[in-house]
């Protein structure tokens, strides 16, 4: 892959682009990366009423002033995979290639989004250390180390009380985007980790299946986020898949 070509990681929730860290070492610095951040989250301005839509847009015009090519891969985890699908339905022409890793493409169902609303409530409330005690375990296998636990829970720590009721509402207001899924038409690969309670294997298939040509690859004993608990797995993955293509031109 040519190095005019960048990958750009999109975030998950509840973190900001220390996220990836792991994970950009594991890639081994072959390849330029660019990693924003959501409103409010690490040193993103906060931003208020924003949308996925609108994180998208913001990533579209990042590619375009950043990347001499104007075009990137793009690869996001769970939220960040909502933005990824997003961008590719609004800014095709930004978007080389996909990587939708512990994602989905349908919009929340009515008790999850009423879960999220509940959720900013509660963080409203002054009790988000209660809410973040509930939420991180469902974001990792049960075996993952105790390492993993430590920096997910001190990455979302850092994260304002706004950026994460911002975010849930984001969330919760986000589209199904199914029906776009057969307009995509680059190479995309959907990963996912055999344990994820949160976008479960079914959730991938379906995505991967709605993609013309898309690869799906499961990656066994990790949970919701793939890229912090295998990163090595999931770099080889993503690495795997690049290389296999054509160079775009």
């Amino acid at each position: 892959m040519p190095a005019a070509i960048p990958l750009v990681l999109l975030h998950p929730y509840p973190a900001d682009a220390t996220f990836w860290d792991r994970f950009r070492v594991a890639m081994d610095g072959g390849r330029e990366i660019i990693a924003p951040e959501a409103p409010g989250f690490g040193a993103a301005a906060a931003q208020a009423g924003w949308s996925i839509a609108s994180v998208a847009d913001d990533v579209a015009d990042l590619i375009a002033a950043t990347t001499p090519a104007g075009r990137a891969w793009v690869m996001g985890l769970s939220m960040g995979g909502y933005v990824a699908l997003a961008l590719a339905a609004r800014h095709p022409e930004r978007v080389t290639g996909l990587i939708l890793a512990d994602t989905r493409a349908d919009a929340d169902d009515p008790a999850t989004r009423q879960g999220r609303l509940d959720a900013i409530s509660t963080v409203a409330s002054g009790a988000r250390e209660t809410y973040l005690a509930g939420l991180l375990p469902r974001l990792v296998a049960s075996s993952a180390s105790a390492d993993v636990r430590r920096e997910l829970a001190a990455c979302a720590a850092r994260q304002p009380s706004d950026a994460l009721m911002g975010a849930l509402r984001a969330l919760a207001e986000r589209p199904d985007r199914r029906a776009e899924l057969a307009g995509i038409g680059v190479p995309a690969l959907v990963i996912v980790g055999t344990d994820d309670v949160v976008t479960p294997p079914s959730a991938a298939r379906e995505l991967a299946a709605g993609i013309a040509g898309a690869r799906l690859i499961e990656v066994p004993g990790a949970g919701h986020l793939t890229a912090l608990e295998r990163p090595t797995d999931v770099a080889a993955a993503v690495t795997g898949f690049l290389d296999d293509l054509p160079s775009p031109r």
